[in-house]
């Protein structure tokens, strides 16, 4: 596996900082599971892909309303460069025998070493891991999450928005890249993805945030 070591040492020593300040006491974890609740409808027997999981924030949320729905039979994927943000979603997956959670340590530019059953997915969702790459291997990402969904299935990704603030605490605090609206969806576009919305997120969230949506379309045979 390549190693992007400065993100695992980063990772490896906040931790536990992240989960406690940024995803519980910032609201951070609130305002997904609120985005989740009205925004995306998960359904029985599919198959979720975690990419860049960290602490495990979104599998968590998704988990519980697949629990509140009574609905059976779904997968949950995830995976993250870094051993300690596993550790600790590990704890919780231990606490609540969540057996339909796998994880595994992986690079999202080297998803080839991910387990073979590991594709076909209904939905993928990358919160906050696209920043942490060089921006010219961004497409690279996209394009290897693509190959990881089914056909009709949904890309949905969670990225730092450009603006002053952001830029600052981006680069002085989580050493991360930040991006405008029509930057990731040009990406997206160069990765092959033709079907591409943007979504609303939460009033404050949206100003540092920007979530987009992207669908694989079919392939198209041209009969002759």
């Amino acid at each position: 596996m390549r190693t992007r070591d400065p993100i695992q040492e980063l990772y490896t020593d906040r931790g536990t900082l992240y989960q406690r300040l940024f995803v519980d006491f910032l609201g951070w974890g609130r305002e997904l599971e609120h985005f989740f609740r009205k925004a995306i409808e998960i359904r029985p027997n599919s198959r979720i892909l975690d990419a860049g999981c960290g602490t495990g924030v979104i599998t968590r949320i998704l988990y519980q309303l697949a629990q509140e729905k009574g609905y059976e039979g779904i997968q949950f994927h995830a995976f993250d460069l870094t051993p300690k943000m596993l550790e600790i979603f590990r704890q919780w997956i231990t606490e609540q025998d969540a057996t339909n959670v796998e994880l595994a340590q992986a690079d999202v530019l080297e998803t080839g070493g991910l387990p073979a059953h590991w594709k076909e997915y209904d939905l993928i969702v990358s919160a906050t891991m696209l920043e942490y790459l060089p921006k010219n291997q961004v497409k690279d990402a996209l394009t290897n999450l693509k190959q990881l969904l089914r056909d009709g299935g949904l890309l949905l990704i969670l990225i730092t928005r450009r603006n002053r603030l952001t830029r600052w605490l981006a680069g002085k605090w989580w050493k991360t890249n930040t991006f405008e609206e029509r930057e990731i969806q040009t990406l997206l576009q160069d990765a092959g993805f033709d079907t591409i919305e943007l979504m609303d997120f939460s009033p404050g969230w949206s100003k540092s945030i920007i979530v987009v949506e992207a669908k694989k379309e079919p392939m198209k045979v041209i009969s002759r």
